[in-house]
């Protein structure tokens, strides 16, 4: 076992709402709100915030109004980056080791993408391995203002689902 957070420094762009397509479409996901539904104190992870925690205060907002007691967390790996607490958010330092938390949920956006494609299967078998009960994972990828998207959903078994998510107009 590795002390300290595991993965790679990644280049840590963010927007704000560049993450709404991907939280509207997980507050009406029947898998993430089941998987909400397994802990009366669900703990989310939003893995790699990036330079700035909006992307994580934003999921937080939309993910509470199906979950109100939920446990936040945002965590980066570039300790630099880690911010104070705010909006009853936690931020911390991690990678995909978690923290050592066992989540509900974790959405792990942008971060992959900056891995060779060989190392992927071995990080997520890695993250499902941190999920607690019934628990579920959004990774993929999308452009700088989030108007493409793709996510795979993962849970302790694997892959369940791919979403591709764009508007039509760009």
């Amino acid at each position: 076992m590795t002390d300290g957070p595991q993965g790679r420094i990644t280049r840590g762009t963010t927007n704000i709402n560049r993450l709404r397509r991907i939280d509207r479409w997980a507050v009406h996901a029947p898998p993430v709100r089941e998987a909400l539904g397994a802990s009366s104190r669900p703990v989310v992870v939003d893995l790699g915030y990036g330079a700035r925690p909006d992307t994580t205060l934003e999921m937080a907002r939309r993910l509470r109004a199906v979950a109100p007691d939920l446990q936040m967390v945002g965590l980066e790996i570039d300790p630099d980056r880690v911010v104070d607490d705010q909006d009853g958010v936690r931020f911390g330092l991690g990678g995909f080791e978690v923290a050592g938390l066992r989540p509900q949920l974790i959405r792990a956006f942008n971060v992959l993408r900056q891995y060779d494609e060989p190392e992927v299967a071995g990080i997520w078998r890695q993250l499902c391995s941190t999920l607690g009960p019934s628990g579920v994972i959004i990774e993929g990828t999308c452009d700088e203002i989030g108007r493409r998207c793709c996510w795979i959903l993962l849970d302790a078994d694997g892959p369940r689902s791919l979403t591709l998510a764009w508007s039509p107009e760009h």
